[in-house]
């Protein structure tokens, strides 16, 4: 399972593991397109742009891939709301229905809205609390489902996009910068799952990391960039999506590094 599919990191990711023949489930909010950025602050000036593709879209992409390569892997599309609760236990028993047990979750999806950039004094406990349990906790109910047939496959995977905020203070303000408490909160939250995952079913054959890609630039950042008049800077989805691809296979080198946060540069450079 991949969550947050449709475009970005989801969707060069889901394009890798079909070129390896991976059966996907692939999850974003709205599965048939028409999505909207929420924008991540109260005054965000891009809150409302449409997005481009769609869960859908990258589930033909991936299927065209695993006819080229002859995998004959099943690419489903299922829709996952971060923010619900009985949306993702309903995603869960979705995949769960189709493949009877999901060896690999890569946790990509994170909640955007209003918010997750908003400085402390802006931001209201529900809020704080949606933003936390859709980063957090919603990854959490689905490795609650999956983790039984993790573990009588011997070969559970757990790879989450970890961030930079989850262990950094931040050098200034949000809006100046820096990220919002809501945001570093949640990705810090998440950042502990790889780690206690690896203490306790490392020896039932579970692999668990956090993964930081480091600055990508995705289509909003673009659009922000191109918005503030300067060049668009950061990795590509790609470079991301080749790490995840590195650690799921597991060698020896990738099997090593679990548990532990991974940075994505790091690997690129070791593989290049």
């Amino acid at each position: 399972m991949v969550t947050g599919a449709s475009r970005g990191i989801g969707r060069a990711t889901a394009l890798a593991l079909a070129e390896r023949g991976h059966h996907l489930v692939l999850t974003a909010r709205n599965v048939s397109g028409g999505a909207r950025f929420d924008g991540t602050s109260v005054n965000d000036p891009l809150a409302g742009v449409p997005l481009s593709g769609s869960v859908e879209d990258v589930a033909a992409e991936c299927r065209a891939v695993a006819e080229r390569v002859g995998s004959g892997a099943t690419v489903l599309c299922v829709a996952l709301d971060l923010a619900d609760d009985a949306s993702v236990r309903a995603a869960a028993a979705a995949a769960l229905t189709e493949f009877a047990s999901v060896d690999c979750l890569v946790s990509n999806a994170i909640y955007q809205g209003p918010g997750v950039n908003d400085r402390f004094r802006d931001v209201s406990m529900e809020l704080l609390r949606t933003v936390i349990e859709g980063d957090a906790v919603a990854p959490l109910i689905l490795l609650k489902e999956f983790l039984p047939g993790m573990i009588a496959s011997e070969r559970g995977v757990f790879v989450h996009l970890t961030s930079g905020a989850a262990t950094l203070t931040p050098r200034a303000p949000a809006g100046e910068g820096g990220w919002g408490l809501a945001y570093a909160m949640a990705k810090g939250a998440a950042h502990r799952i790889a780690g206690v995952l690896h203490a306790e079913h490392a020896r039932d054959g579970l692999r668990a990391y956090s993964l930081n890609p480091g600055h990508v630039s995705t289509e909003v950042m673009r659009m922000r960039a191109e918005r503030e008049g300067r060049p668009a800077t950061g990795g590509t989805p790609d470079d991301v999506a080749r790490v995840i691809d590195w650690l799921i296979e597991g060698g020896p080198d990738a099997a090593a590094l679990s548990g532990g946060e991974v940075v994505s540069r790091d690997v690129i450079d070791r593989l290049a």
